[in-house]
């Protein structure tokens, strides 16, 4: 019998797997222990039972005709020797005579199953028939090989849909009348053997016979699949399975076979149509620019295709390279793909299943699938249309930011498929770059594709789809921020900064995805974000503009000089904490008929009659933030109820100003009334956006420069302002010095002050001074009073002794 290392090796089936069941034997040293362990069933110690799977599932081969003694020859029986010492140093005792001490031998480690070959018994036995191309088909030949695709990894993909096309007709004849009943199961089978550089890739559909191989393959661009499709619209597709087989079949243009001799030096094709004896091989050399066909035995139903791959190709001859592959272009085909003995394509194309029948895990799947993540989905949608382009697909965003923590964009996400077939991965031109974040699928079998189905024709049709996508996944948005309006904020902070985008360079779509921001204002809490609607809802009567401020945080705007006219008349103002908002605004313009427009530019509301009231009412809602206890206190430190500069004293505080301040700076001076509690501001400045742009050297290059200066705006009634007037006589040195300061104090309310540093020697002159010519006592207070109540650690500065007129600064 056929033995290895000593142990007898049962016989090996065609396939190579081994016959199940069979009770495997070690050699005894003795004929009568041979025997017993065969009486005993091979339950003794010198035999090895193996009557099971092993780890692999596999059944261990019993030895070449069963337990019988008579297979082990007799020149493999050892002679009586005297008894071996036991394991471990021990003697052999009489309840162990020598004739019954075994040779225990370990069997041989059992073979792994062998991999899938690539011929399996086909065999050419007839005359081989040689065909020539013409030169116009073997030039075409040459385009099609070498010139129509970009990629050499698309031959698979174009060899999958071809076997995907042949599984889904013989699919379609078995559930006809008449048909051939399929018994095994349709699959799409590819074996690698990198040691030869072959390739192959076998289909058990419909194959083909003789005439058809030299009708489809010796033909360039005539298409088997399209005749099939035709012949089904002939029929009126009322056959059972007609409609499914129409919108399954993939190919169209007849030549994706001929994308095979991008990386192939020689192609072999055995096909064998279903319900008939005789299969053919049909060969080509791609240099010799013939092929040949003869009668082949050994051939399966359907058809294989072995490909001797090129030496600069032989990555294709990689399991992992095909495999890769394969799941990048086809892992939706509706049959099984294996690729060497294991299946790839285990993910469902769930958009063209009924929605109401795809479970929240399935969903799981496939966007863990097309997104590489593993979390779930924040957001699903699947939607399918007829018109004005059949559409079927299903989009996921994510829970979390791939561009967080700094990340350069990544690319869109969306896949465009046609017929379970990836076109272009990752497409651009299926929903808008703002819109990145979105993962999923667009299959449309009425994408115009060209012939290598990597681009697409059509540009106007294709912008129609975009345009349908677009405006579909942006009303699905609104739908959910108005179905759970905390799960849209938790997406809000995530993806807000993508909307935005959308809304400064989507004109089409900007009016849509502004109901999509969200902003604090001044009428809610801090931390809370409300829409515009929202913000309409609650405006004033007669109020016509929705007013906003770009600042840095909640604190900067309450504190802003801007803010205070609207505070004052109790008026929401929208609150932007983000540079970029400053576009976004500008570009909005309006919503719902109302204007939006800065609170730095905008003319402030008139103060009602009740405003002192209004203020206070919005003073008791900032003391919820931690001002309340010291409003009063500010406003009677900076202004006096009743005080102010009339006219003449304005004017020549007014002509002060403008004699004394840098005129690069300063275009006039004015009053206003829209102050409160700071003692000016500067108008007509630019915002803190377009600075920035104009700082950039292509717009210096453009000629853009900054404005040639500011007016300010002063405050009669604050007590800094008029404390100036009495002074800037008396004591001018000391006046310019607090002039400029109120200059740039103003400018860096407003944001555009370039150089804060600059400012840094005034503001010490200015301390100088104050030391030099103020007088200050502290006001000693005691721990503890006579009523034995502790009182405050309060230090006051009383200014006790005005300046004198011959004062130095």
């Amino acid at each position: 019998p056929r033995t290895k290392g000593g142990v007898p090796q049962g016989p090996r089936r065609a396939h190579g797997g081994w016959p199940s069941g069979g009770t495997f034997h070690t050699t005894c040293v003795s004929e009568r222990h041979s025997r017993r362990c065969s009486d005993r069933g091979g339950q003794d110690m010198g035999v090895l039972s193996l009557d099971r799977p092993d780890m692999q599932g596999r059944r261990l081969p019993p030895p070449h005709g069963g337990n019988d003694e008579d297979d082990v020859e007799e020149g493999d029986k050892p002679k009586d020797t005297e008894a071996p010492k036991q394991e471990g140093g021990g003697e052999a005792t009489e309840d162990r005579p020598k004739t019954e001490i075994l040779q225990q031998e370990k069997p041989a480690e059992p073979e792994q199953p062998p991999q899938p070959q690539v011929y399996d018994g086909e065999t050419v036995v007839g005359k081989q028939e040689g065909h020539e191309f013409k030169a116009e088909t073997q030039q075409l030949l040459d385009i099609v090989a070498n010139s129509l695709y970009q990629d050499k990894e698309v031959f698979i993909r174009e060899l999958i849909s071809n076997a995907s096309d042949a599984l889904e007709k013989a699919r379609y004849l078995s559930l006809t009348s008449g048909g051939q009943t399929i018994e095994d199961s349709l699959e799409v089978q590819i074996v690698v053997d990198k040691d030869n550089l072959l390739f192959m890739i076998q289909d058990n559909g419909v194959g083909m016979s003789v005439e058809e191989l030299r009708d489809n393959l010796g033909t360039i661009a005539r298409s088997g699949s399209k005749r099939f499709l035709n012949e089904l619209k002939e029929a009126g597709g009322g056959a059972e399975g007609g409609s499914d087989a129409a919108k399954n079949i993939i190919g169209k243009f007849g030549v994706g076979f001929y994308s095979s001799f991008m990386v192939a030096e020689e192609v072999k094709v055995f096909s064998k149509k279903r319900g008939t004896d005789q299969g053919h091989c049909w060969t080509m050399s791609k240099k010799d620019g013939s092929y040949t066909i003869a009668t082949a035995e050994g051939v399966a139903p359907g058809t294989k295709i072995v490909l001797k791959l090129r030496e600069e190709c032989k990555e294709f001859a990689e399991v992992k390279k095909v495999r890769d592959t394969v799941t990048r272009f086809s892992t939706f085909v509706t049959f099984p793909l294996v690729v060497n003995g294991s299946q790839v394509n285990d993910v469902r194309a769930l958009w063209l299943e009924d929605a109401s029948k795809v479970t929240e895990e399935d969903h799981s799947g496939l966007f863990k699938h097309l997104a590489n993540q593993w979390e779930e989905p924040a957001y699903t949608l699947m939607y399918k249309a007829d018109a004005p382009i059949d559409i079927k697909s299903v989009f996921y965003i994510p829970t979390k930011n791939d561009e967080g923590f700094g990340t350069a964009a990544q690319p869109a996400k969306v896949h465009l498929y046609s017929r379970r077939v990836l076109i272009q991965k990752n497409s651009s031109d299926l929903i808008p770059d703002y819109l990145r974040f979105v993962k999923g699928v667009v299959d449309s079998e009425d994408v115009p594709l060209s012939i290598s189905r990597e681009t697409m024709q059509d540009r106007s049709l294709l912008a129609k789809l975009k345009s349908v996508l677009t405006k579909r996944i942006i009303r699905w948005l609104q739908d959910e921020a108005k179905k759970n309006p905390d799960k849209y904020k938790s997406f809000y902070d995530n993806f807000g900064l993508h909307i935005k985008e959308g809304v400064a360079m989507d004109t089409t779509n900007s009016k849509a995805l502004v109901t999509l921001l969200r902003y604090n204002t001044t009428a809610v809490a801090a931390g809370e974000e409300v829409s515009l609607a929202s913000y309409v809802e609650r405006m004033k009567p007669g109020q016509d503009v929705i007013y906003y401020l770009v600042t840095a945080d909640r604190t900067a705007a309450l504190g802003s000089p801007y803010y205070e006219a609207f505070k004052r008349a109790g008026i929401e103002v929208v609150l932007c904490y983000a540079i970029h908002d400053e576009i976004v605004m500008a570009n909005t313009a309006e919503f719902e008929g109302k204007k939006l427009q800065s609170i730095e530019v905008a003319e402030p509301p008139e103060a009602p009659e009740d405003a002192d009231a209004a203020k206070d009412g919005a003073d008791a809602k900032e003391g919820e933030e931690g001002d309340k206890t010291k409003s009063e206190g500010k406003k009677s430190a900076k202004t006096d109820k009743g005080a102010k500069l009339n006219k003449e004293e304005t004017a020549e505080l007014i002509t002060f100003l403008k004699d004394n301040l840098d005129r690069k700076l300063l275009l006039d001076v004015d009053v206003t009334n829209r102050l409160v509690e700071s003692p000016a501001i500067v108008s007509e400045h630019d915002s803190a956006v377009t600075r920035r742009m104009m700082q950039m050297e292509e717009f210096k290059n453009l000629g853009i420069s900054k404005p040639s200066g500011y007016k300010l705006l002063i405050n009669p009634a604050h007590a800094l302002i008029i404390d100036l007037h009495k002074v800037h006589k008396e004591r001018p040195a000391i006046a310019k010095l607090v002039a400029a300061q109120i200059m740039d104090n103003a400018m860096i309310g407003a944001g555009i002050l370039e150089h804060v540093q600059s400012m840094m020697p005034r503001m010490q002159d200015i301390l100088i001074s104050a030391l030099h010519d103020t007088t200050y006592k502290e006001k000693e207070v005691p721990v503890e009073k006579a009523s034995g109540e502790t009182a405050e650690d309060v230090v006051e500065e009383v200014i006790d002794t005005p300046p004198s007129s011959d004062a130095k600064p």
